[in-house]
């Protein structure tokens, strides 16, 4: 981080140690955390440890939530590297090779897009060149990546699959077979990741798209779409037919699970609402820049840089109020439209605006790593005693160790942290370079020196195993009554304990139930036939229990 200066081509070597700060740190070293983490490893632990390509499955059971590419890829990091490092962190890796992809991508697309504009024809060879960086910085510094990039998660191959076919559209207008294989690679990896319906805003943008820019009705633009076609059906056909070959039951609980079908209900202006107030600080300083381009670029209406991202954007926000999506994920894809948008107008930000958020960003991750490394210095020495106690009084029985390797990584990356603020030019590029190197910094801090306190409390192993060795010798099957899936894949992970679930006739047939109760949701006694065995919970964890019971009477 230190010294960055994305305007110039001698600033590819900072970045890169900034993407490796902001990426690598909490990818391994940890065991798999609810909810999503656990999840995605649960899939992947299956893929890599039974055998069975085709279908995706949790614990057992099929997962028809997503499609299968990013478990494949995560279960073949698992296969190839479990031996080096654990399974569930060789899986997590997979997702930073597609953020590591999806920053790719970007650099080449904001590039691309502005390669011989009409409307930049005074542009030289490093304000392309910066543009490509300033994508990739507005993306990184998102407040809301920051978690769901080290998380085992399907929307970052989904991210990887749209930024490639972003890169596909900017070429376009230059390239139309390179820009016909990358749309149709990018948008068939999207669909294979998560399905039909995150595809929409950017395909319906690539329809409307030449309504308003002249250079998308031309001879190269019916080529690329030519290419696109033939590159993409691949994608669309030969893993949906081998799985409606294998059961038309589970190709059609996909299908309905991926379809337009959670479209059909009215509007709500309660999900219209929580979308927008979820993306102002989910998106964050990104949407600011870009509604800031827009302003700018208001007489530029035939720029497909600007026209194409506008109308992703736009239609990705009405598919989120549509489909009344729950959670921050389904909004991932509109970082990325964004990120475009606002990387075109870096150097015409005004100077005061762009200081004041560049200094905002350092005031507030200065202060957020100091306070970090004076939870550590309590954490290791009892000093300040107050944090000292409230770290304990959260984490009950946790015994801090310390370690050379990542206190010295921690000062390291304190250092590059100064030494970025102090040599930063006055530039208007610095608001969002400080913001990513500011979210780095909070990353690379908390998981070197915080990573033992958090895993303690976060990890399923412990409940696992003492799930394990309270099961009596002749188990059979267990039965699982309102067991969440994150908790269902991480007892499969740790303890090889796959229940199967009690309103189902196999598990009315079980003579053991593992019920899982939390706060809202108060799990009622299974009654007088059944003994309790075991219960447990998570350390610090109060609102989360497990229990397990034996039926006393034979089975009818």
């Amino acid at each position: 981080m230190a010294g960055l200066r994305i305007a110039l081509p001698l600033a590819r070597v900072p970045l890169l140690i900034l993407i490796a700060i902001y990426l690598l740190p909490g990818l391994i070293g940890h065991d798999p955390w609810k909810n999503d983490d656990a999840i995605g490893i649960g899939i992947a632990h299956q893929f890599a440890s039974h055998g069975d390509w085709l279908l995706p499955r949790l614990a057992g059971e099929y997962y028809a939530y997503d499609g299968p590419l990013f478990y494949w890829i995560a279960g073949a990091f698992a296969k190839l590297l479990g031996g080096l490092i654990a399974q569930h962190d060789a899986a997590r890796l997979a997702a930073g090779a597609c953020i590591a992809l999806t920053l790719v991508f970007l650099r080449l697309a904001g590039r691309a897009f502005h390669e011989k504009d009409r409307y930049d024809q005074d542009s030289r060879g490093d304000d392309i060149s910066r543009r490509g960086h300033g994508v990739m910085l507005m993306f990184l510094g998102c407040t809301g990546l920051l978690v769901h990039a080290h998380e085992t998660i399907s929307e970052t191959a989904l991210l990887a699959g749209l930024a490639c076919a972003y890169y596909g559209a900017a070429l376009i207008g230059k390239r139309p077979y390179a820009a016909g294989i990358a749309l149709g690679c990018g948008l068939g990896a999207a669909f294979l990741a998560t399905g039909l319906l995150h595809l929409l805003p950017l395909a319906i943008a690539l329809l409307l798209t030449p309504l308003f820019v002249p250079d998308w009705r031309s001879r190269n633009a019916a080529l690329a779409l030519v290419c696109t076609l033939p590159v993409l059906a691949p994608w669309l056909l030969i893993w949906p037919a081998l799985l409606h070959a294998r059961s038309p039951e589970l190709y059609a609980a996909w299908l309905h699970q991926n379809s337009l079908a959670v479209l059909m209900q009215p509007p709500s202006l309660a999900a219209a609402t929580q979308a927008l107030g979820t993306l102002s600080w989910f998106a964050f300083p990104a949407w600011p820049i870009a509604f800031w381009a827009l302003w700018l670029y208001r007489r530029k209406r035939s720029s497909a840089a600007v026209v194409l991202p506008l109308l992703a954007l736009v239609a990705g926000l009405c598919l989120s109020v549509l489909a009344r999506a729950q959670g921050e994920l389904p909004l991932l894809p509109l970082l990325l439209p964004l990120a475009l948008l606002g990387a075109q107008v870096l150097s015409d930000l005004r100077r005061g605006a762009a200081n004041a958020l560049a200094w905002f960003g350092a005031m507030t991750f200065s202060l957020l790593g100091g306070l970090i490394w004076l939870g550590y210095m309590a954490l290791q020495t009892g000093f300040p005693p107050r944090i000292a106690a409230n770290a304990v009084r959260i984490e009950p029985g946790f015994v801090s160790h310390f370690a050379w390797l990542p206190l010295i990584a921690a000062v390291a990356v304190t250092l590059a942290w100064v030494a970025l603020l102090s040599r930063s030019k006055n530039a208007a590029q610095r608001c969002v370079t400080f913001w990513a190197a500011g979210l780095a910094l909070f990353w690379a801090l908390t998981m070197l020196l915080w990573l033992p306190w958090i895993d303690y409390g976060k990890s399923y192993r412990p409940v696992a195993r003492a799930l394990q060795a309270n099961l009596p010798k002749q188990r059979g099957c267990i039965a699982s009554r309102a067991l969440g899936e994150a908790q269902r894949a991480a007892f499969d992970y740790h303890a090889g304990i796959v229940t199967e679930r009690a309103e189902t006739r196999a598990g009315r047939r079980c003579a053991l139930l593992l019920i899982q109760e939390n706060a809202r949701l108060p799990a009622a006694n299974p009654g007088a036939s059944w003994k309790k065995l075991w219960e447990g919970n998570r350390v610090g964890d109060r609102s989360e229990k497990f229990r397990l019971y034996s039926k006393n009477q034979p089975l009818s």
